[in-house]
Formats: structure tokens, C-alpha cells, sequence
């Protein structure tokens, strides 16, 4: 259930700090905040262009296997971060996230949910359901297809597109939501679109419940097509 648009951008200093700031928002293992599993998109911060769209089951911990923090994985963009960092001193970062009633199993809370499986004498993969693991494939390659269509090729630093499935279900405004991922100005005059960055939010717990509850606001308008306003009165 995706609806609200992060945006920030840091330098190679605050790589940690942001990790840090990720994980407050989008922790796996409490239902404060967003999800963990979402999209992520890095972005170049003085030309405001896309460089690459992903998909993360652990957005905070994705970020960090990225920047050098945990171990390179298959598909880890550290090369290309380290490359950017050497030219350039800001990298923008923006995450795309879901309601936390859309957090499925991952490898940091299954511990935490194993035990409640015990108790009910349930698999541990009865506990959460894997529609947000499903969501991010699909919006995923929505997304990275949507900016193939407009602009010919795919992100930098992508090399294939996303889900198969995704991309069958492209609509011409899906764009408009990639565009958001790099325009940090857009606040102002796009409804999805965080007023604070990440990092904004997670020092400011007021801030991060306002957030949390236009992202219902948000889901309306991204789901069911619905004025801002009509969604807003719904919610309110």
C-alpha cells in the first residue's frame, strides 16, 4: 500500500546517519512508521536526474550494502556511489514506502515472529503476508518501465527492467511519480511528496505522525484515482 515520497540527499560522511535515519522510519521490527520493504531511487542531486530505481525487502539495510556499510551483495551499487562521490559532494536518495500493515517477513524480525508462530503452533510465513514483498516487484517495474517509455532507456544505473507483471500495467501518469523521486522542491505542489526529508522526519516525531497520516491520504489518490481534497475529507 504505497503513497508517500521521501526525498533527501547526503553527503559520504553521513552515510551512517542516514542508514540510521532509514531504519527510525521503515524498521522491520515495529509498526511505527512505513514498511521496511519499498522502493529506493539514488539520483544525481545537482542535475536532478534519475540514476537508478530498486526495491528493497529492508530498505535501511539495502542502503548500507550499497554505501560500503554491510557486505557487497549481488546487484549493490557501491562502485557507482563510490565513482559518484569522487566528483561530486551531495547524492540524492529518496524512498517510495507502503503502510506498515504491508511489512512482510524479513531476515530481522523473523526471530520476533517465530515466536509468536510457536505459540499458535503456525509457520513462521502464516505470521505476515507477503503482499508488500509482491507491491514493491510490481511497482518497481511500473516505475523503471515508465521511465524506459518516456525517456528511451533505462535509468543509468539500472541494466533490465523490473517485473514482467509491473511492466504490463504502466498507465502515462506513472511517470509523474518517478519524476517526483528527484525534484525535492516538489513538495509544494505534488500531494505524494513528504514536506520533510528523511532525516527531517526522523528527528521530529510530530512531523513523522503528520506524514504518516496523509499516507492514507496519499494511498487514495495512487489507488483509487481520488481528489486530493475528497480523500483528505474521507480520511479526516
Amino acid at each position: 500500500m504505497f503513497g508517500t515520497v521521501i526525498i533527501d540527499a547526503y553527503r559520504k560522511e553521513e552515510i551512517l546517519e542516514m542508514a540510521n535515519a532509514i531504519d527510525d522510519l521503515c524498521s522491520p521490527t515495529d509498526n511505527c512508521g512505513w514498511a521496511s520493504a519499498g522502493i529506493y531511487c539514488f539520483w544525481d542531486y545537482y542535475a536532478e536526474a534519475i540514476l537508478y530505481i530498486g526495491l528493497a525487502g529492508d530498505l535501511a539495510e539495502r542502503f548500507k550494502q550499497h554505501n560500503g556499510i554491510l557486505p557487497v551483495k549481488e546487484g549493490s551499487k557501491q562502485k557507482q556511489i563510490e565513482e559518484y562521490f569522487s566528483k561530486n559532494e551531495r547524492l540524492g536518495y529518496t524512498i517510495f514506502v507502503q503502510s506498515p500493515l504491508s511489512q512482510p517477513l524479513v531476515h530481522r524480525n523473523r526471530g520476533m515472529y517465530e515466536k509468536f508462530a510457536k505459540q499458535q503452533n503456525s509457520p513462521v510465513e502464516d505470521m505476515l503476508s507477503e503482499q508488500g514483498r509482491d507491491d514493491i516487484k510490481r511497482v518497481e517495474g511500473i516505475l523503471i518501465e515508465s521511465f524506459r517509455r518516456k525517456y528511451g532507456h533505462f535509468p543509468p544505473w539500472n541494466s533490465i527492467g523490473g517485473s514482467s507483471a509491473g511492466q504490463t500495467k504502466v498507465m502515462e501518469n506513472n511517470i509523474n511519480i518517478v519524476k517526483s523521486f528527484c525534484r525535492p522542491d516538489d513538495y509544494a505542489i505534488n500531494p505524494i511528496v513528504s514536506r520533510c526529508t528523511i532525516r527531517e522526519l526522523s528527528m521530529n516525531p510530530t512531523w513523522e505522525w503528520y506524514e504518516n497520516y496523509l499516507h492514507a491520504v496519499r494511498m487514495n489518490l495512487l489507488i483509487l484515482g481520488m481528489d486530493y481534497d475528497k480523500s483528505l475529507e474521507l480520511v479526516n
